[in-house]
């Protein structure tokens, strides 16, 4: 074997190593999806393994909706995935990308609550053995300092917690949460973290390890192949199993 063949190897080896997450941690494989990854063949991914999928039920609009307005509102496949994922016996979790929006706490507190509003609308009733929802809270922000963040998040939290009885997860990576102040306020009141960190070991983990609870799903890649979803796709993994994450 050459040595550029040599090195090709090692290169890919390491790669491989990076982008998998420790053998204690790959015990339920998961997903997550959006308009954006097409239609999925949900039998195929069944077939591969994949054990859960959060599946985008909505986006906000904030600066996003002023580029391509088509991207904002419900996702227009949420319902076909969430269906068929279920129908092959994968646990869904529908998730709701955040755009923050508002300059003072009145318009910030009602943009909040509107894209609330338009998440519920979409996913209707939060069925038992569904897995919990989830906001995705990562950059770009809008200008909003780091207590006009919290308090979006907040209002957006405590609206979906009263229309649901859930408490959801937060997704989010350590540099953009940085943006909150770091707070530990929504770990400390029973939001679970659902961690992006990819291609390493172990996840780094924003406000004090999520006040000592540590991470609950770590998005460990976001460069993965699975079967039945062309392209790649996120790749996620739970810590302490399904249970835990799942509604009653």
């Amino acid at each position: 074997m050459s040595r550029t063949a040599i090195a090709a190897t090692a290169l890919a080896a390491l790669a491989l190593l990076l982008t998998t997450p420790p053998a204690e941690a790959r015990s339920v494989s998961g997903v997550d999806v959006s308009r954006f990854n097409g239609t999925i063949n949900w039998g195929k991914v069944s077939r591969a393994k994949i054990r859960f999928a959060f599946v985008q039920a909505s986006r906000g609009k904030g600066q996003d909706c002023t580029v391509r307005a088509s991207r904002c509102g419900p996702d227009e496949l949420y319902a076909r995935n969430y269906r068929r994922a279920n129908a092959h016996g994968i646990r869904v979790g529908a998730y709701h990308r955040a755009f923050v929006g508002g300059d003072d706490p009145t318009s910030i507190v009602a943009d909040a609550k509107q894209e609330a509003k338009v998440f519920l609308n979409e996913v209707g009733e939060v069925r038992s053995g569904d897995l919990k929802p989830a906001l995705d809270l990562e950059q770009p922000f809008e200008d909003l300092n780091p207590s006009q963040l919290r308090l979006w998040t907040r209002t957006w939290l405590d609206r979906v917690e009263s229309a649901t009885g859930i408490a959801p997860l937060i997704y989010t990576n350590k540099t953009s949460w940085a943006a909150t102040g770091d707070t530990t306020e929504f770990a400390i009141a029973g939001h679970p973290l659902w961690v992006a960190n990819w291609d390493v070991k172990a996840p780094a983990v924003p406000a004090a390890n999520w006040a000592g609870y540590g991470w609950s799903v770590w998005q460990y890649s976001s460069t993965g192949n699975v079967r039945g979803i062309e392209g790649h796709v996120d790749r996620n993994t739970v810590r302490g199993g399904l249970g835990p994450l799942t509604v009653d």
